[in-house]
């Protein structure tokens, strides 16, 4: 199936205003979880709190000489599984994406960056289920949450890419999920 892969909405909440249009008002437990996950990395940016994300970006953070052209390494990787879409980040060290770091390891670009205790970038809860319950059964509004956490996502890494030198930006997109989904094959790595 050929699916244009631009999202009709710029937020989420229209996409669940869409839903409850469709559902009568009543939002399913998979589709709820999605979007207000959804929701929480819209505001990333805009609402001041303290996350990987913004620990990652914040130079104070960063140990200056363990950096290349000013950037700390990182490797993004992406990973759906039936639980979760993650999106993870591993330091660079000595030319290896690590997923454990000590803190203030001498040659991390991070102070106290550690994957193995500060868990995915970002994690999407029963994203693969609302795949699948799009393909079963699901409507316009499941589709558009699926395009729209494909979006966000993507944007992410392209936004860490201008901030920091990414090194390796692999693994399964949500996008190339659904498409392997609907082709019906799996949709974990």
């Amino acid at each position: 199936m050929h699916l244009e892969w631009t999202c009709r909405f710029t937020k989420v909440k229209a996409i669940i205003q869409l839903k409850k249009t469709i559902t009568l008002g009543v939002l399913p437990h998979t589709f709820n979880i999605v979007a207000n996950t959804l929701q929480e990395l819209e505001g990333t940016f805009t609402d001041g709190f303290n996350n990987n994300i913004t620990y990652l970006l914040n130079q104070r953070n960063w140990q200056i000489n363990n950096c290349t052209h000013g950037k700390p390494q990182i490797a993004l990787i992406r990973q759906m599984s039936q639980y979760a879409f993650d999106l993870h980040c591993f330091p660079i060290i000595a030319g290896e994406p690590q997923a454990i770091v000590k803190a203030y390891h001498p040659a991390s670009g991070f102070k106290e960056f550690n994957p193995a205790i500060t868990g995915p970038l970002i994690r999407i809860p029963q994203l693969d289920n609302l795949i699948k319950t799009y393909i079963r059964c699901g409507d316009e509004a499941d589709l558009e949450l699926i395009k729209y956490a494909h979006i966000l996502v993507e944007q992410l890494c392209e936004f860490l890419t201008q901030r920091l030198l990414v090194t390796a930006n692999c693994g399964q997109s949500i996008k190339s999920a659904l498409l392997n989904a609907e082709q019906g094959t799996e949709t974990t790595l």
